[in-house]
């Protein structure tokens, strides 16, 4: 395999403060590459086997799913890994088919902070430093999320088999619900035997998921959170546009020495504004782009979700067992902070855009000359233009997030009423 010279990042990029935490672990698993890294083609390789082992237990899954078709109780308890890992697995392929646009998405942000940190001046470092605070955090709290939903249901399966078997409930005719982890397909007629070597296939699956499935989902909102923070940045350019002026700083540039101070002042309030205009038309191209990468897979997300949130509380209110309860709660946490993370940070770029209009109305516009207020006027009508995501025809915003819920929950009531 030939590698191209855009899939390939500068190794500054992995000290990035924004994206550091997330395109790392993507690094582990094979998808990205640096410069100076020995044994690229390797690295790739690995990669490959990761998501070629997680397409094959994938399949396994379905097969597993169609033999305990008509089961409600058994299909949902199989449903929820089975469509996570398959939502994944599209989104690992796409990033395949798109890796040039993806890792561009990565130089794009990585720039655009690194200008920030270089140029900007200190509230704009603050708002900086705020979100990567906020992304920590976030990252934190999810893989968190994740990291307790798998091992909970793998830890949970073994304390199953070795219940069953120290009662010799294997061997009996009484009936008996078999451990979580048995019920995926193997090729032997003896699986209780072949436990040992099920269990260790489906664990190494499930810490490459545990792997995966986090640092996806988190790696696409740190790039959305970019977005947000340079609307945020570009809101308090905008509404403290004659500091920026009477400062005579521009872009970490001095202004010039003039006989009128005052003419030049205004030149440099119509360079400001105009690269303000500059900056959103980036922004809008940045993010119509962000779109494009992820629509397909939020829209897939959008129609499996909602069945599998309704799944996965008829199971959590139809089964006696705990931990089983637990792990159904997890899973239903996992998946709507899953869509919550999209959802909510393309609605925060969203409300960060319909406020530049605002910010720009908030300076001191009526100490302005016409010359500058018609600059202004031009980027308030600019700004006016809409900056939300879709996917397709699905709008990403908290309206439709709650739509999902609430809908999930109609299932739920619907398939509760028909099973009772």
């Amino acid at each position: 395999m030939q590698l191209k010279d855009e899939w390939i990042q500068e190794d500054d990029v992995y000290d990035n403060p924004l994206l550091r935490l997330t395109i790392n672990g993507l690094k582990y698993y094979g998808i990205l590459l640096y410069k100076s890294q020995p044994f690229k083609e390797l690295n790739c390789f690995r990669g490959v086997c990761f998501t070629a082992s997680m397409l094959a237990f994938n399949v396994t899954q379905y097969v597993d799913l169609y033999q305990v078709w008509g089961n409600i109780a058994e299909m949902t308890a199989n449903a929820a890994t089975t469509l996570l890992f398959t939502t994944t697995i599209v989104r690992i392929l796409h990033f395949y088919w798109n890796r040039a646009r993806f890792n561009n998405a990565i130089k794009v942000a990585d720039e655009g902070v690194q200008h920030l940190l270089r140029f900007g001046n200190a509230p704009e470092k603050e708002i900086f430093w705020d979100n990567v605070k906020y992304m920590n955090r976030l990252t934190a709290a999810f893989w968190i999320c994740a990291l307790v939903t798998a091992n909970t249901m793998c830890v949970y399966a073994l304390v199953q088999y070795q219940t069953l078997k120290s009662m010799d409930l294997f061997n009996s005719t009484e009936p008996f619900d078999p451990p979580l982890i048995l019920r995926s397909w193997y090729p032997t007629d003896n699986i209780v035997d072949s436990f040992a070597t099920i269990y260790l296939i489906q664990l190494y699956i499930m810490y490459v998921g545990q792997l995966i499935v986090p640092c996806w989902h988190v790696f696409m909102v740190s790039l959305m959170l970019y977005a947000r923070t340079a609307l945020m940045a570009l809101n308090y350019k905008l509404a403290h546009l004659e500091q920026y002026a009477v400062s005579g700083m521009r872009s970490g540039r001095k202004i010039k020495c003039v006989v009128d101070p005052e003419e030049e002042r205004c030149n440099v309030r119509k360079e400001l504004i105009v690269e303000c205009i500059q900056q959103l038309h980036k922004i809008f191209e940045y993010t119509r782009e962000l779109e494009a990468l992820t629509r397909g897979a939020m829209f897939m997300d959008f129609v499996v979700f909602s069945v599998l949130l309704c799944a996965l509380l008829f199971e959590a209110s139809s089964t006696n067992s705990f931990v089983q309860i637990f792990i159904d709660i997890c899973y239903i946490m996992t998946m709507t902070a899953i869509l919550f993370l999209y959802y909510w940070h393309a609605n925060e770029i969203h409300y960060q855009a319909n406020l530049l209009s605002s910010s720009a109305f908030m300076n001191d516009w009526y100490n302005y000359p016409r010359s500058v207020n018609r600059h202004l006027i031009t980027f308030i009508c600019y700004s006016n233009k809409p900056l939300d995501m879709k996917a397709y025809i699905v709008s990403m915003s908290l309206d439709t997030f709650l739509a999902i819920l609430r809908a999930s929950y109609s299932y739920f009531t619907i398939l509760k009423q028909a099973a009772g």
